[in-house]
């Protein structure tokens, strides 16, 4: 049985000096068998350990450094329940991720760590082989197939070994991709922890957007409300300066850009148009009209000192897209892909 104890900080794409981006961080796991805890970092739809399993007593052998090593009959049953051996498959998606472009050679040596070659036990001495690169068990019915990580030029390659090789292993486990984002799947309500304020959300293809306007306090609270009146930023949400809009959303969610506002609208029939259509807009020294519309930032600027907007009308079934002042006070939903 594996268990979460947590997640790593987003400083963790820096100290392991991977080129990714770790809006949410990736769990630790614990192993339950020999109480043994794994970092893990997120790749694609996987969450990979940052180190190789070290199972208490199942290694077949151990270089210098006690790295761990284990032959093809080891393999099953290795990784903690509810992770597993890559397949060459995943393992492609991981190298075509992590280990290309300009950072793919430092990628490659953070991800091997103290890994380095392979063994092959047939050998009375065993001494190590290809210590240029790190090797690691590939899943399937194959055990002379490895996955070769060339640490000098910091490409990838499955590759063929004796059958009496022993291998490092690395596992994997299916990410959890609403949690990461704080959203409990049974209600689809994502926590904001900065106040810990909850807010109803919805999935649009391959996003997932707010269905309820933002409220989190950036400036005094009453500036932020329709008509300065606190129940009605309870109501509505809060309005936002286009500068303040850019930087309301909880970590690992943003503003939407235009190009997102435009697919969020397309199909109108999803739209509720109750919520959106309503609460209006900071006008200078007054108000929109908060009955029948609804006003919303997109992070976009076209013109100079102004931001592009999303007017939504509630009686009229319409939708405006305009530019309006940064200064004007506009409501904000946020967006965050689903990946």
């Amino acid at each position: 049985m594996i268990r979460f104890l947590g997640r790593l900080p987003a400083i963790l794409s820096v100290s392991l000096g991977l080129s990714v981006s770790l809006a949410f961080a990736a769990p630790v796991i614990k192993d339950d068998r020999d109480g043994q805890s794994y970092k893990t970092m997120p790749s694609g739809k996987l969450n990979w350990f940052t180190g190789n399993v070290s199972l208490k007593g199942k290694a077949d052998y151990k270089d210098k450094a006690k790295t761990p090593f284990y032959k093809k009959e080891s393999w099953s049953g290795l990784c903690p329940a509810g992770t597993h051996l890559p397949t060459i498959g995943e393992w492609n998606d991981l190298g075509e991720d992590k280990f290309m472009g300009s950072r793919k050679k430092q990628n490659a040596k953070t991800f091997a760590g103290k890994t380095r070659g392979y063994y092959d036990l047939s050998q009375k001495n065993p001494k190590i082989q290809g210590k240029d690169a790190a090797y690691f068990a590939i899943s399937g019915k194959d055990g002379t197939q490895a996955m070769m990580l060339d640490l000098k030029r910091g490409s990838f390659q499955m590759v063929r070994l004796p059958k009496t090789a022993v291998l490092a292993v690395r596992c994997v486990s299916e990410r959890d991709l609403l949690a990461e984002k704080n959203i409990s799947k049974g209600d689809m309500l994502m926590t904001d922890e900065r106040d810990e304020r909850q807010y109803k959300v919805e999935v649009r293809d391959d996003k997932i957007w707010m269905a309820q306007n933002l409220r989190y306090g950036l400036t005094d609270a009453k500036k932020q409300c329709l008509l300065e009146d606190m129940e009605l930023c309870k109501k509505y949400g809060r309005f936002y300066t286009h500068d303040e809009a850019k930087k309301a959303c909880p970590k690992g969610w943003h503003l939407p850009d235009d190009g997102e506002w435009r697919d969020f609208q397309k199909d109108r029939s999803r739209l509720d148009w109750d919520k959106m259509g309503r609460g209006g807009c900071k006008d200078w020294e007054g108000y929109c009209d908060g009955s029948v519309t609804g006003h919303y930032w997109s992070s976009t600027s076209i013109k100079r000192n102004t931001g592009r907007a999303w007017e939504f009308r509630r009686e009229a079934r319409s939708i405006n897209r305009t530019d309006e002042s940064t200064l004007k006070g506009l409501y904000v939903r946020c967006v965050t892909d689903l990946k």
